[in-house]
């Protein structure tokens, strides 16, 4: 397969310079109001108490398929300046913008034998395949006030729910636009949301709802089998969001979630966690209820996200046990999920990763029905080190059974194992972070459209990510 080497412009040569590059997940600085001066004698004073960032990302990965099916491979640079401003009152303003270089790849942007790839080509704009130099995207522009047990936030931001969160497996995460209420009310933990825009994953620019749905791929309609020609316009131009969590009672919590996107569809979490501080049993338990809301997106059932008569049901769970001795922990965990067979769980790609306890990275189960899934899990932190080892087995229903799976996704077996390390001294600020996947189907009869980059494969990365 020919190779490309985009070695070529002097902004990607400083890059290189300076690839120790960004930290692994996208942080948010918020200024504590007792960390700053009540006034400022200038405009200058004022953003010299300011609160700058940097990230500097290099981010290798490469896929091989088996046999003579296509291999692929990129190597990616990015920066992110960001700036927090020091308060007025109750009140700041925050902002960021990130950029990013391809370095080296192979034609990732080219099919070939009719397969498209699906992992590289995901560190840079998936919705324009050959543009894979001098991305920019600004990511956070926020107002935020604060006080002692209350946050309100409006604009652009990065959150983290079960229904979107960063995924943060390539260069950035998916990042939205809205606005946030937290409050701490009694030992309850609180929470509200309206949010009208995403940046997803693997893309440069903001969408609104309706436009941020079908980006990574529409999949197969579940009546009529055939490629879902997605067209939302029945749909709210905000969705909901809330949450609640319980005081915590002999390291117990409980928690409800509900989003809802009007028009569309909701989705609704409740679920009971011990999470021993130190040592002692894990046990989790949630239970997910999704149903269609008006049309399903399009009055036309063809173009609709959803039938009007859509429901999933899933239950995803956990038991194990944690050792917490000084600085070292280990965790064991037994974990299980089942989608029954009710309907397809659907959650847009473009929003965030399965909220699933048997999630590993690299595969997904949103879009099917009738599916059983089980990993063994070990985490072990020592100070600045980490290691995650994990197996998994997925029954998943026929990969050509429309009405159940919604991307063609084959039964299949799973390894994945990750190592982090946080340098200290003289490196301090560097962090180093290798995955690798390995994922195998036992049915020889599949065809290769449905082999490649899904079973049989494995793909590993490699990651050197520095911030301050």
């Amino acid at each position: 397969m020919k190779r490309r080497d985009l070695l070529k412009s002097g902004l990607a040569a400083l890059l290189f310079g300076l690839h120790f590059g960004a930290f692994a997940q996208h942080e948010e600085l918020h200024i504590p109001d007792s960390l700053a001066p009540k006034s400022y004698s200038s405009v200058n004073d004022w953003f010299e108490h300011a609160t700058w960032r940097f990230h500097g990302r290099s981010y290798g990965m490469a896929t091989l398929n088996q046999g003579n099916l296509r291999d692929d491979a990129t190597w990616a640079l990015g920066g992110e300046l960001g700036l927090v401003t020091a308060p007025v009152g109750h009140w700041h303003l925050g902002l960021s913008g990130f950029f990013i270089f391809e370095m080296m790849s192979t034609d990732i942007d080219q099919e070939w034998n009719g397969m498209r790839n699906r992992y590289e080509i995901g560190q840079y704009d998936v919705t324009d395949r050959g543009n894979t130099v001098g991305l920019e995207r600004l990511e956070d522009l926020y107002l935020e006030g604060r006080w002692e047990n209350q946050t309100f936030r409006i604009g652009r931001q990065t959150l983290e729910t079960p229904f979107f969160n960063k995924q943060d497996g390539r260069m950035r995460p998916t990042t939205e636009e809205g606005l946030v209420y937290e409050a701490q009310v009694k030992g309850w933990e609180l929470e509200g949301m309206a949010i009208w825009a995403f940046s997803p994953r693997s893309t440069v620019e903001w969408y609104k709802l309706s436009e941020s749905v079908g980006l990574y791929g529409t999949g197969y309609h579940p009546v009529t089998g055939e490629r879902h020609a997605l067209e939302i316009e029945s749909a709210g131009d905000v969705l909901g969001a809330w949450h609640a969590v319980t005081p915590e009672w002999k390291s117990w919590k409980a928690h409800a979630y509900q989003m809802w996107w009007p028009g569309v569809f909701q989705t609704q979490r409740l679920g009971v966690d011990r999470l021993p501080a130190e040592t002692g049993g894990l046990l989790s338990l949630h239970y997910y209820h999704q149903t269609a809301l008006g049309e399903g997106g399009n009055a036309d059932p063809n173009k609709a996200y959803v039938t009007e008569d859509h429901t999933a049901v899933v239950y995803s769970g956990r038991m194990g046990y944690a050792v917490q001795k000084g600085e070292e922990r280990h965790e064991w965990t037994l974990n299980a999920t089942r989608i029954t067979d009710d309907g397809r769980y659907v959650m847009p790609r473009e929003w965030g990763r399965d909220p699933f306890f048997t999630f590993l990275p690299r595969e997904r189960n949103e879009g099917l029905a009738d599916v059983w899934a089980a990993t063994l899990k070990w985490d072990y932190q020592h100070n600045h080190q980490e290691w995650i080892l994990a197996g998994g087995l997925y029954a998943l229903p026929a990969w050509d059974d429309f009405t159940r799976n919604k991307y063609q996704t084959p039964s299949y077996n799973q390894l994945y194992v990750e190592w982090a390390d946080a340098l200290t001294g003289f490196w301090k600020g560097v962090k180093l972070r290798t995955m690798l996947a390995y994922k195998w189907s036992n049915d020889s009869t599949l065809p290769d459209v449905v082999k490649v980059n899904t079973v049989n494969m494995v793909n590993a990365s490699f990651i050197v990510d520095y911030h301050f």
